[in-house]
C-alpha cells in the first residue's frame, strides 16, 4: 500500500504499523516511525474506496493518542489543512530534528524542481 502511493518506503516495519479493517480486508495503515531524536507519523494510507469515511482519521487519532511528545510528519503542502484538524503546525525545517531535518530539506530541494511543496508539521 506504501509503495502503490509513492510513500516514503524506507523503515517500514509490521510492528509500528495500526490497521484498519472491514470484514478481514485491509482498508488503511499508518505507523509512527520512531528515529532517535523523534517520533513521525508515516505510511498513512487508506483504500481510495474508503476514503472521506473517517478511517485516515481513526487512525491519526489512535496513533497520536498515546505519544507523550512531540511528533512530526511531511506531507505535500495541499495535505497540510486535512492535518492541522488533528493539532499537527507546520514548522519549517531548520526547527525539526535530524534525521528529519535532512529529509525535510532534500524535499523542499527536489519539491522546488518537480513542482510541488513538502511541508513538515509537528504535533504537540
Amino acid at each position: 500500500m506504501v509503495r502503490q502511493e509513492n510513500l516514503d518506503p524506507t523503515a517500514l516495519h509490521w510492528s509500528h504499523f495500526l490497521i484498519a479493517e472491514d470484514a478481514g480486508q485491509t482498508i488503511g495503515i499508518g505507523q509512527i516511525r520512531p528515529s532517535p531524536n523523534c517520533r513521525e507519523l508515516g505510511s498513512l494510507v487508506v483504500l481510495e474506496s474508503h476514503r472521506k469515511s473517517g478511517v485516515g482519521a481513526l487512525l491519526i487519532e489512535a496513533l497520536v493518542k498515546d505519544e507523550p511528545g512531540p511528533v512530526f510528519l511531511e506531507c505535500l503542502a495541499f495535505r497540510e489543512p486535512y492535518y492541522s484538524k488533528f493539532g499537527f503546525r507546520r514548522v519549517p525545517w531548520w526547527e525539526t530534528p535530524m534525521p528529519l531535518k535532512l529529509k525535510a530539506g532534500l524535499g523542499g530541494i527536489f519539491g522546488r524542481l518537480f513542482g510541488y511543496q513538502v511541508v513538515t508539521m509537528r504535533w504537540r
